[in-house]
């Protein structure tokens, strides 16, 4: 069954799988979505590596799914963005999906530079400039329900 939104992020730690997880119950919270029935989240979705799946089963479900969504949202934070979450994001982009991207390091934000280095070039643009990357996850929220609305 197809999901309207893929969530893509770093799946290395129990915080990060947490926090993908308030993503997900923040957006369908804020959008009036079902988070189970709407949102494809890999760990919980496709299993894991080593629990009864293969890396090559787990790449094929997320890619279907990933193909099938309308939406991608993805976590960009760390020291770098996470490589698998760049991945997604620039196939949802060559795509025509709809992506945004949360980046709430603070370092990001706080530059002396007229422009930040963070998200890489990349990441910005495929975040339409700029334009659906958000530094907090209410803000993320807003805009991600006001454009469902804008669907119809």
């Amino acid at each position: 069954m197809a999901k309207l939104v893929y969530i893509a992020g770093p799946l290395f730690s129990q915080a990060e799988r947490t926090y993908l997880e308030l993503m997900v119950d923040t957006l369908a919270s804020a959008s009036s979505l079902d988070p189970i029935a709407d949102f494809f989240l890999s760990h919980r979705d496709a299993g894991e590596q080593g629990k009864g799946l293969s890396r090559k089963d787990i790449f094929e479900l997320n890619l279907q799914h990933l193909t099938s969504s309308t939406i991608v949202v993805g976590l960009l934070d760390g020291q770098d963005a996470d490589s698998g979450t760049c991945s997604e994001l620039g196939y949802a982009y060559a795509r025509g999906k709809k992506s945004f991207g949360l980046l709430t390091d603070f370092r990001a934000h706080h530059s002396a530079d007229i422009e930040p280095h963070r998200p890489n070039l990349m990441g910005w643009g495929v975040c339409e400039e700029g334009g659906t990357l958000f530094d907090d996850l209410n803000s993320l929220a807003e805009a991600f329900a006001e454009y469902l609305r804008t669907l119809g």
